[in-house]
């Protein structure tokens, strides 16, 4: 998976902002913050955020998409928030002013 062009990096933003938690001192653990992320998706009731986060990052479409495991696209969904970055994303968005929807 590659990091995002800055447009599409913001798209995510717009995507999953409202779902990624601020980041304490205490967390440390990448899985747990994920899981957190996931939980308030799960919560609101927007699932179809998760998917079209993971197919933002994957570069896949939702046809091909689906005929992976969930393990698989779990995987896609983590190392993509990973490989971008999705913490510094946050701050960046908010100390230049950008909101997502």
């Amino acid at each position: 998976m590659n990091s995002l062009t800055l447009d599409k990096a913001l798209e995510l933003y717009e995507i999953l902002g409202a779902h990624i938690p601020e980041m304490g001192e205490k967390d440390t653990d990448a899985l747990e913050f994920i899981g957190r992320i996931i939980k308030s998706i799960k919560v609101s009731g927007e699932n179809r955020r998760y998917v079209d986060a993971v197919m933002l990052m994957s570069d896949m479409e939702w046809e091909e998409l689906k005929t992976l495991g969930s393990t698989s696209v779990l995987e896609l969904f983590i190392s993509g928030l990973s490989e971008n970055r999705i913490v510094s994303l946050k701050v960046f968005c908010e100390e230049v002013g950008f909101r997502y929807a």
